[in-house]
């Protein structure tokens, strides 16, 4: 009964990962770095993960990363181990996005791949979206949607084409 992390690429990743808390205000607490050789698996989270929702990041060397929407500051440098809340920051830090993992109450155990094919390389600039805890008695994290697009008035609205 636990979460694992497995490693399915060639190359050592780091990863970080955020589990509900209720030590935090704002009910997360995020983990890390937990380093993950080829073909290795770690155990980062100790009993039954069912009905839990887990978010989490990874990165290697190499420019890729396993992010998502949800952004909150973690540790500069993969060498420093942390144990946060979801909303704390200390240092030197950056923030980056994590995806989350909403977990079916009537699994026990699970693995998230970090693979290849579910890596993303990081981009040269990012549109930056936040995450907030729930400040109320409800536990999880919401997402800010980004604004909307706004065009001048006049202006053509783009298309796109549906090939």
């Amino acid at each position: 009964m636990s979460l694992y992390f497995t490693n399915s690429t060639n190359y050592t990743i780091y990863a970080a990962y955020a589990y509900p808390s209720s030590s935090c205000s704002s009910n997360y607490s995020k983990m890390g770095w937990y380093r993950i050789e080829p073909g290795d698996t770690r155990r980062v989270w100790r009993g039954s993960v069912g009905g839990n929702t887990f978010y989490y990041y990874g990165e290697n060397n190499y420019g890729d990363e396993w992010s998502g929407t949800y952004y909150t500051r973690l540790p500069n440098g993969t060498n420093r181990n942390f144990h946060w809340c979801w909303n704390y920051s200390s240092g030197s830090t950056r923030q980056v996005g994590l995806r989350r993992l909403p977990i079916d109450s009537s699994v026990d155990d699970y693995t998230v791949e970090f693979s290849s094919s579910t890596s993303q390389r990081k981009p040269a600039t990012k549109t930056t979206r936040t995450a907030l805890p729930f400040k109320s008695g409800e536990s999880g994290i919401r997402r800010i949607p980004r604004r909307p697009v706004q065009f001048k008035k006049g202006t053509p609205i783009p298309v796109k084409s549906k090939r």
